[in-house]
């Protein structure tokens, strides 16, 4: 019954497998419930670790800067610790001042008040008050022993850095200690002052005239610790001889820097004696050891300058370029170097003809600060200049109330910076309109005023004006008296050579004039005047060919020289062919535009080349020009023929 009726329940079996199946879907949805409620609680879990996580890592994080920047933070001091003690130990090993300790003096001093450490102060603002007076062009970072830096160093009132310090600029550095005694003596007091090194210099006076002595003790000091300097006060103070023996001796025992320093200053010396050849040697070896010293370069010129070596000059002009090129302007202070580099640049446009330039470079030295003498000097050479470049009426208002008889007398008050190219503006303009009655009165007033008298200007004047002299001479018919004063000058001064060729172009010597010329010219090979003044000769003596020849050559060494050009253009027109004097004029023109006689002479050549409106407007611009009285004749006749 049983099995069957099982059979018969499993045959069906709708009644069992819907109790199973409602039991199992309970389960199911009990277990997916569970499984739900399981997941959501890990889930919860997972968020709560993984904020926890998260800010775990911040922490860590924050931890991890906190310690990097602790970490740099330490890095840094250190850092900063190692570059103090850098810049300690640097500083300790470059200081090379001047430190002055308290000196010993009697106890009744010290009660009145001058005690060690005021007497040491009173040394100190004599040195400061030296130091402030010395007009030298060297910057003070060229100096081997610097010595700005001085102090007074007063032990029992405390000191002026620190223990540490002090030891280590005693151990790497070099300083110099001043130290020094007053004691009594019968007559008075006895100031001694010694320095690191040197033997103690004693001074005796009064008491009261302590400041004296100390005065005198600190020159001692300022001797023994800056020779150049100190040279440089003495030669600005007309004491020539002690600059000679400070100069002498640091040339044979100061530091190889020093040198060329010293013997491009120690010329100056042999400049005031009147000794040239021992002022060029000095100039030429202060030159020749350091080739990157401004001064040296500059200083070589001008001392060639004033022996009337012009290729030389030239030479040494364009040395000075390159040593500041080279970086040797570092070493001057900027109010010189300025002025140097301005010169070298108008001794060269002057040494070439080049005129224009020369007188730009004037301006620009007027425009700037005035070093030593520079203005009164650029204002004279610029007059020069401009009389030069035939503009006569710029060339008066550039002078102003200067004269040529006050030169010498400026230069006794203020050496001028650096009169390379000395010359006399007033006299330039008359030679420059033929007038040479005013030009022998100007120049003859010039020689004879007592500031021409010493032996500097004597050196000058036998180089750079008694040339003019003789030549004023001669175009005023004195050739005796010409020749007298050529006499005075040397046969190696360039000037000298080509106004005795001049001379002898005035007497009509011809072959005596080619003489001097060519001597002229084998000296100085490279500069254009000679040659131009060969060939004006050879115009004058109806030779236009070989003036040809000599202003081609002149034009080659000066392509900016209007002289050689324009009369070029006369010895074309001599030969017929005006119209190719055109073009030399025209070129002329570019460099010399208010010469009254370039306009003349063009409007010739125009009128001669039938292009007679062109030359009336020549002839215009000449009649509102400069011109010498033969010139405004010319001019006049040409006006009248052109009817």
């Amino acid at each position: 019954m049983i099995e069957e009726d099982r059979s018969s329940h499993a045959a069906d079996g709708t009644p069992a497998l819907g109790a199973l199946g409602a039991a199992s879907r309970e389960k199911a949805d009990a277990y997916l419930d569970a499984q739900t409620t399981l997941a959501r609680l890990q889930a919860e879990d997972l968020r709560r670790e993984d904020r926890l996580r998260h800010w775990s890592l911040r922490v860590h994080h924050i931890s991890d800067v906190m310690k990097l920047t602790f970490e740099l933070t330490l890095a840094l001091i250190a850092t900063v610790i190692i570059v103090a003690l850098a810049a300690a130990f640097w500083s300790a090993a470059h200081d090379d001042g001047v430190v002055i300790e308290a000196f010993s003096v009697p106890p009744d001093m010290a009660q009145r008040g001058l005690t060690g450490s005021a007497v040491s102060s009173m040394l100190l603002d004599r040195l400061m008050a030296l130091q402030a007076q010395i007009d030298s062009s060297r910057a003070p970072s060229s100096y081997a022993s610097k010595g700005d830096d001085i102090k007074v160093l007063i032990p029992d009132t405390g000191i002026s850095i620190s223990d540490a310090y002090r030891y280590l600029v005693g151990w790497l550095g070099h300083q110099t200690h001043v130290s020094g005694d007053v004691y009594r003596t019968a007559k008075g007091i006895v100031l001694v002052v010694r320095t690191s090194g040197h033997p103690g210099a004693s001074f005796e006076g009064s008491e009261t005239g302590l400041g004296d002595l100390t005065t005198r003790a600190a020159e001692a000091v300022y001797r023994q610790t800056q020779p150049f300097r100190y040279g440089v006060h003495l030669l600005n103070y007309g004491r020539v001889a002690e600059a000679d023996a400070v100069f002498g001796d640091l040339t044979a025992n100061g530091p190889a820097s020093e040198k060329p320093w010293a013997y491009a200053v120690w010329m100056y010396t042999a400049l005031v004696r009147g000794d040239l050849a021992t002022m060029i040697s000095r100039a030429h070896t202060a030159a020749a050891l350091d080739h990157n010293n401004l001064l040296a370069q500059m200083n070589a010129s001008q001392a060639e300058a004033t022996a009337g070596h012009d290729e030389q000059e030239l030479r040494y002009d364009y040395a000075a370029k390159a040593a500041s090129a080279a970086g040797g302007g570092a070493q001057i202070r900027a109010a010189a170097r300025v002025s140097m580099e301005h010169e070298a640049d108008s001794n060269i446009a002057e040494e070439t003809g080049d005129f224009a330039p020369a007188v730009a470079q004037y301006d620009e030295q007027l425009s700037e600060a005035d070093f030593v003498g520079s203005h009164w000097t650029a204002a004279y050479l610029k007059a020069v200049d401009l009389a030069k470049l035939h503009n006569t009426g710029a060339s008066r208002r550039a002078l102003g109330s200067y004269t040529d008889a006050g030169l010498f007398a400026r230069a006794a008050v203020g050496a001028g910076w650096n009169q390379t190219n000395l010359d006399l503006p007033q006299f330039q303009r008359f030679a420059a309109l033929g007038d040479w009655a005013d030009a022998r009165k100007d120049i003859e007033q010039t020689i004879t005023t007592p500031a021409a008298s010493d032996s500097e200007a004597r050196l000058q004047l036998r180089s750079s004006v008694w040339p003019l002299v003789a030549l004023a001479r001669a175009k005023t018919g004195d050739a005796g008296a010409a020749w007298a004063a050529i006499g005075k000058t040397s046969l190696d001064c360039y000037l000298c050579l080509r106004v005795r060729g001049q001379i002898a172009g005035v007497q009509r010597n011809w072959s005596g004039a080619a003489y001097w010329f060519a001597r002229a010219v084998a000296q100085a090979p490279s500069i254009p005047f000679a040659y131009t003044d060969w060939g004006a000769m050879l115009l004058v003596k109806g030779d236009p060919a070989g003036a040809i020849a000599k202003f081609t050559i002149a034009n080659h060494k000066g392509p900016h020289f209007a002289d050689p050009l324009q009369m070029w253009g006369e010895a074309l027109i001599r030969e017929n062919r005006s119209d190719l004097a055109l073009a030399k004029f025209a070129e002329a023109d570019k460099y010399a535009p208010q010469w009254g006689r370039l306009h003349l002479k063009w409007g010739e050549a125009l009128w001669w080349s039938g292009r007679k409106d062109e030359a009336r407007k020549q002839y215009a611009v000449a009649a509102g020009l400069d011109l010498a009285p033969s010139d405004r004749s010319e001019l006049a006749n040409a006006e009248a023929r052109r009817g």
